[in-house]
């Protein structure tokens, strides 16, 4: 609810656990949202908890702009805005090698799954239900759901610009 927000073009949000947003923190950032900032969100390691939150919550904010599927042809995944060509990238996707047993991860190629609210022409949410962050600060986990190193950078690199240029 800090009024500094509006200092900001983009906000990065991310978490494991549930979460609720008070009626004034919904309200600033829809604010905040309207007036031509980005909020940038993704659950750490595909938490479904945070994920669920997540849509809750913006469901809360936005109730007639629900969340829907970024298109993979998306000027945001393409070098429109100076970023990268995001056609394909990979996702760990974690899997158990048998019953009980150990954890293997799964290399899953395609486009980055994303869903955000568009309003007038603009995503104003763009939200990864797999991990970015993880991967941003460079750690590797079996159990982690989320993109490779190198493809949450781009990514990342891709929402940034993508959000400074609209």
């Amino acid at each position: 609810t800090d009024e500094a927000l509006f200092d900001y073009h983009l906000l990065f949000m991310h978490g494991r656990n549930a979460f609720r947003f008070t009626p004034a923190e919904r309200e600033q950032l829809r604010m905040f949202l309207n007036r031509g900032g980005t909020l940038f969100a993704n659950a750490i390691c595909g938490s479904q908890a945070f994920t669920d939150a997540f849509r809750q919550e913006m469901a809360q904010i936005f109730p007639k702009t629900p969340l829907e599927r970024v298109p993979p042809n998306d000027p945001v995944w393409t070098p429109s805005f100076g970023g990268f060509d995001l056609k394909t990238v990979s996702r760990r996707d974690p899997q158990p090698t048998a019953p009980g047993g150990k954890l293997q991860a799964a290399i899953r190629q395609g486009p980055p799954s994303f869903e955000g609210i568009k309003i007038d022409g603009r995503w104003v949410v763009l939200f990864s239900p797999y991990d970015l962050s993880c991967a941003l600060e460079k750690h590797d986990s079996l159990e982690c759901r989320g993109y490779s190193r190198d493809d949450a950078a781009r990514i990342a690199i891709n929402v940034v610009l993508y959000a400074l240029l609209q």
